[in-house]
C-alpha cells in the first residue's frame, strides 16, 4: 500500500511487481529557445524520429531541420543513436561526458553510409544539437502501472438485485400461456388441399362472378348530321363577318393617320424642314440640300426665312424677312471662279477585321480543347473589340496573348495581357473586361492558368 500525498491516512493500492525488473524506457525532450517544448516517454522499444513532417515523433516547424530523421533506432532489442555529419553534442556514460568528435575518433561512432551510429545501453544519456533545436535523452525506470479500480462489494450488489422482477414475471407468464399454442401449431396435421372442382357452387360464384350482358348502343349520329352542318355554316359566316370588320378597322386607322400627317405638315419647324422634291410645296431646307441645291439660287432657297441674307460677289448682302439685325456675310468664304458645288450621297464605310487563335497553353488539370471551345464560341466579342479600334487606325494588326486563371468553380478569377505585339492597349483591356464574365469547365485539382494567343488582321 502507498500513502496518498493529499490524505496521508488513505492508502492507495499498488500493483505488485512480478518477475524480473522491466528494462528502462527512453525519455527524450526537445529544447528550443531555452525552453522544453515537448517530451516523450517510450515504454516500448520503438524508433524515435524528429522533423517537420506530420508523422514524426517530434514535429518541429524549423526550416533548418529535414522533413524526417530517425534519431533513435532499435536493433536487436537495443537502442542505437543515429547522427548526421552536421549534428553536434555529447553522450555521457558513468558520469563521463564525451563529445561526438571524440567518439568518432575512438571508433564508438561508426559510419554507416551517410550516418554515424552508436549503440546505447540503459546507462547512457546525452544531448544532440540540430541547429537551434536540442534533444536531451536518458533512460529511466518506468513508473508502476496503476491498479485497476474496483467498487466495494456493498456498491457492486448481486445478480438477484439487478433483476427487474415485474418485467421478469410478465415474461414468464407470457411464455406459460403461449408455449402450448406454439407446440400445438408445430404438431397439428396440415389440412388437405382443395381443388376448384371440389369447391361448393356458392364459393365458385364468389371466385368467378357471372358476366352481365352489356346493353346495345343506339347509333345517334344519323339524326345529328343536319344539325352539325348548320352549325358549321353559322361558324363560317361569323368568321367572314369578323374578317370584314378587321379590314374596315384597318382602312379607318390608315385614313386617320394620313389626315393627321396632312394637318401638321405645314406647321412650325416642319414647314421649314419640308420634304425634298420638285414643286411649290417643298421646304426651304429641302431646296438647299437637294441635288444641285448648293450650286443653285441660294437667295431664293432662303426665301421666307427672316433675318438670313447672302453675300454677293462684290461684298453686298441681302436680307430676308422683317428683322432689324444685320445679315451674316459669307463673302469672305467664297472661292474664286464660278463653279458649282454638288452634294454627293453619304455612305459609311465599314471597317472589318479577322481574328484567329492559336492553341492555348494550359498549366493545370484541364483539357486545352475545352478551353479553346469556350473561347471560339465567344470569338465575335473579341472581334468587336478589335474592329472598334480598327476604325481609329485601319492599319492596326498584330498578336495579343491573354493570360487568365480559371478557379475551381470555372469562373475567371484573374486576367492580364501577357504580351502585346499590336501596339494598342485598348484592344487588350476590352478583351479582359469581357473575359471576366465567361464560364469555363471546372478543373480537377484546383485552379489552372491559361495563356491564349489572338492574331488580328485587317480585311483587305
Amino acid at each position: 500500500m502507498e500513502r496518498n500525498p493529499t490524505n496521508p491516512s488513505l492508502r492507495l493500492p499498488v500493483a505488485p511487481q512480478k518477475g524480473p525488473p522491466q528494462p528502462r524506457m527512453l525519455r527524450a525532450c526537445v529544447v528550443q529557445g531555452g525552453k522544453v517544448i515537448e517530451e516523450q516517454r517510450l515504454r516500448r522499444r520503438e524508433p524515435l524520429s524528429i522533423g517537420s513532417g506530420s508523422r514524426n515523433t517530434f514535429v518541429i516547424s524549423d526550416p533548418t531541420l529535414p522533413k524526417t530523421h530517425q534519431l533513435f533506432g532499435v536493433k536487436g532489442g537495443q537502442y542505437e543513436l543515429i547522427l548526421t555529419e552536421s549534428m553536434r553534442g555529447v553522450v555521457s556514460a558513468a558520469d563521463k561526458p564525451v563529445d561526438f568528435a571524440t567518439l568518432k575518433a575512438q571508433g564508438l561512432l561508426k559510419k554507416q553510409g551517410d550516418y554515424y551510429v552508436m549503440p546505447l545501453n540503459d546507462q547512457h544519456r546525452g544531448k544532440v544539437l540540430m541547429g537551434d533545436v536540442a534533444v536531451i535523452f536518458q533512460f529511466v525506470i518506468p513508473p508502476p502501472m496503476p491498479a485497476k479500480p474496483q467498487l466495494p462489494m456493498a456498491a457492486r450488489g448481486s445478480l438477484l438485485k439487478s433483476i427487474d422482477w415485474p418485467y421478469a414475471g410478465a415474461l414468464a407468464a407470457m411464455f406459460v400461456l403461449e408455449a402450448p399454442l406454439i407446440g400445438y401449431v408445430q404438431v397439428a396435421p396440415k389440412p388437405p388441399e382443395v381443388s376448384l372442382e371440389n369447391l361448393d357452387s356458392r364459393w365458385a360464384k364468389l371466385i368467378v362472378p357471372e358476366r352481365k350482358e352489356e346493353p346495345k348502343k343506339v347509333d345517334q349520329t344519323k339524326g345529328k348530321t343536319g344539325a352539325d352542318d348548320g352549325k358549321k355554316a353559322a361558324k363560317s359566316k361569323a368568321k367572314a363577318e369578323e374578317a370584314g370588320d378587321e379590314a374596315g378597322k384597318a382602312k379607318a386607322k390608315a385614313a386617320r393617320t394620313a389626315k393627321i400627317r396632312e394637318s401638321i405638315a405645314g406647321k412650325g419647324i416642319l414647314g421649314v424642314l419640308g420634304t425634298m422634291g420638285a414643286g411649290t410645296s417643298a421646304g426651304a431646307v429641302a431646296n438647299v440640300f437637294g441635288e444641285g441645291g448648293i450650286g443653285g439660287d441660294l437667295d431664293g432657297a432662303f426665301d421666307g426665312i427672316a433675318g438670313v441674307g447672302l453675300a454677293a460677289g462684290s461684298g453686298d448682302r441681302s436680307t430676308r424677312g422683317g428683322g432689324t439685325g444685320e445679315a451674316a456675310t459669307i463673302g469672305g468664304l467664297a472661292t474664286a471662279g464660278g463653279g458649282k458645288v454638288g452634294l454627293g450621297g453619304k455612305a459609311e464605310a465599314r471597317v472589318a477585321g479577322s481574328v484567329s487563335t492559336e492553341a492555348p497553353e494550359v498549366d493545370g488539370a484541364l483539357d486545352s480543347e475545352a478551353v479553346a471551345k469556350v473561347v471560339r464560341a465567344r470569338q465575335r466579342m473579341v472581334q468587336d473589340c478589335y474592329e472598334r479600334e480598327l476604325k481609329r487606325d485601319p492599319t492596326l494588326q498584330g498578336k495579343i496573348e491573354i493570360e487568365f486563371t480559371i478557379g475551381e468553380d470555372g469562373r475567371v478569377v484573374d486576367a492580364k495581357v501577357a504580351a502585346n505585339r499590336m501596339g494598342s492597349n485598348a484592344v487588350g483591356d476590352c478583351i479582359i473586361s469581357r473575359l471576366r464574365s465567361w464560364r469555363f469547365p471546372k478543373p480537377n485539382g484546383g485552379s489552372v492558368t491559361v495563356n491564349f494567343p489572338f492574331i488580328f488582321t485587317p480585311s483587305s
